[in-house]
């Protein structure tokens, strides 16, 4: 392996034409069941980008600014700047929104708000303040993650956002960019089921901009765990990726892993898992039957399941969240990313999800 990255890199530097018609012959014959060999990049160009669009939680803690009552602030007594982009516009126009009427919804008198246990479970929970917290009854509304198209009217308390991010991927790291953020105020969609609606777009800030550390109004906000799916399996309609002419973010990982660039650890001890059974880690093994040319079984023989690379494209990531509340910009800083695998029924159906290991 080091031999042959260092005669890339060789090639690269004194035959660059050549260097380009071989990366191009590979992207063109990526094997979707088996891992290829992705050419090795020394330099710091993106190699993989995606979007979202997310629910985040910055409810924030007890010594920090609380940013909906910041926003909400600012729409009710001169308004904010507000943004939005149309389809195919490289850039997002911007507006004024003033609301001085803006204010809570009568339904959600003597109701307060309860956090998720499970910050990767995104739901928030409207309780009867007069109940006593043992009593299961005192829960009167959840939401989850659906956003709302109804406008009217009022807010709440909660510290629900939806926010749109960049994901870049280089030299074995993400990077996650907030691009803008969107306060939401819960709606009523048949009891007990709440939407989310997005008063509008907020803090806008390109792609690009690195975090540069806490001061001069800028503070911690909170940390959330967050899941994406890049993969084309089960796709998702709040994920995209953006550079489709480059291999699947879960190809790009594995081999990462393979040169020694990522750790693949175990969720709870945190051990190194066995790199050469990424592949093969409760798949499963199926005996088969080999017959001859009259249909006579010659020999039962086992085979090992292999899951593709591109499997590793679902992936949690936990972020500390912090604001720029003099810029108003919304910062990300990963912390950890973890690969999770689907749990598939006997006919290939979706059951769910799994935490499948830790990226180091």
């Amino acid at each position: 392996m080091h031999k042959l990255k260092k005669n890339f890199i060789m090639s690269s530097v004194k035959m660059i034409g050549i260097a380009f018609a071989l990366t191009t012959t590979w992207y063109n014959s990526v094997a979707q069941d088996a891992y290829s060999p992705v050419p090795i990049r020394n330099d710091t160009a993106i190699q993989w980008s995606g979007g979202s669009v997310k629910l985040v939680n910055l409810t924030g803690n007890a010594s920090a600014q609380n940013l909906k009552k910041f926003y909400l602030d600012k729409i009710r007594a001169k308004g904010v700047t507000a943004y939005e982009m149309s389809e195919g516009d490289k850039y997002p126009s911007s507006y004024r929104l003033f609301l001085p009427s803006l204010g809570t919804q009568d339904w959600l008198n003597g109701l307060g708000i309860e956090l998720p246990e499970t910050k990767s479970r995104k739901e928030w929970y409207f309780y009867d303040k007069t109940m006593p917290k043992d009593n299961p009854d005192r829960y009167r509304y959840r939401a989850g993650s659906e956003f709302s198209v109804d406008s009217c009217c009022g807010c709440d308390e909660a510290g629900a956002f939806r926010v749109k991010q960049k994901l870049e991927y280089k030299n074995g790291k993400f990077f996650i960019y907030n691009i803008w953020l969107s306060p939401l105020c819960a709606r009523k969609a048949g009891s007990p089921v709440l939407e989310w609606y997005p008063l509008c777009n907020l803090a806008y800030s390109k792609p690009g901009r690195e975090f540069p550390g806490v001061g001069n109004g800028i503070i911690y906000l909170d940390t959330d765990i967050i899941d994406y799916e890049f993969g084309k399996r089960f796709p998702s309609p709040f994920d995209t990726v953006l550079m489709t002419d480059r291999p699947d973010i879960g190809s790009l990982l594995y081999q990462d892993i393979l040169k020694g660039d990522l750790r693949p650890l175990e969720i709870e001890s945190g051990k190194p898992l066995d790199i050469k059974k990424l592949l093969t880690t409760g798949m499963g093994i199926d005996t088969v039957m080999d017959v001859d040319d009259d249909g006579n079984v010659t020999r039962y023989r086992a085979v090992q399941n292999l899951r593709s690379s591109s499997d590793f494209s679902r992936l949690r990531i936990t972020q500390d969240f912090y604001f720029d509340f003099t810029n108003e910009r919304l910062y990300s800083v990963v912390r950890s990313v973890v690969i999770v695998l689907p749990v598939l029924s006997y006919d290939g159906t979706l059951r769910g999800y799994f935490p499948f290991c830790r990226l180091e």
